[in-house]
């Protein structure tokens, strides 16, 4: 793994844009805030960090692939807000199907609903 992102520095693409800044160190990731008022907020995976100083993050990643349409969850702030991030590098997550019934444990539906 390369250094570990600062909170506060700046990140650039592995093209030299800028895509915004270091707002929360996760476990397996760090999200970065950028958009208009730093309200669009992206998770990267520290693999995709190439260097880090405590000013700036230098990523693997081209501002094309970062741009891409990646997995999108809903993550709680630190003040219990939700919000929207993006997980970049995360291919979107298959629809999960609803059921009205009860579930099994393997999250399927209940025997006989298949196939309806």
């Amino acid at each position: 793994m390369a250094e570990q992102p600062a909170l506060g520095a700046q990140v650039y693409s592995a093209d030299g844009h800028h895509v915004g800044k270091v707002i929360e160190l996760l476990t397996d990731e760090f999200i970065i805030a950028a958009g208009l008022l730093g309200r669009q907020w992206s998770a990267f995976r520290y693999d995709a960090v190439k260097g880090a100083t405590p000013d700036r993050v230098d990523l693997t990643l081209a501002k094309d692939t970062i741009e891409q349409p990646w997995n999108e969850v809903e993550l709680r702030d630190q003040h219990g807000h939700p919000r929207l991030v993006v997980q970049v590098g995360v291919p979107r997550a298959a629809s999960v199907p609803f059921y009205d019934g009860v579930q099994t444990t393997t999250g399927g539906p209940p025997e006989g609903e298949a196939d309806k």
